[in-house]
């Protein structure tokens, strides 16, 4: 084996640590995405009725 396919194999190594990476960064991101729509709602809510004087 001569060192170009050694180098070749740590890049394609590499590669697959960061797509790897990058597909569970964006994973927790759309999870995150996801659990702020109900914090959303309830503060919407709650503005609501401290317009109405309600709160």
């Amino acid at each position: 084996m001569d060192i170009v396919f050694i180098y070749m194999i740590l890049i394609y190594a590499a590669s697959f640590v960061m797509i790897a990476w990058f597909v569970r960064f964006t994973i927790k991101l759309i999870k995150q995405h996801n659990d702020i729509y109900p914090l959303l709602y309830a503060m919407e809510e709650a503005e609501k009725k401290k317009e109405r004087g309600e709160g």
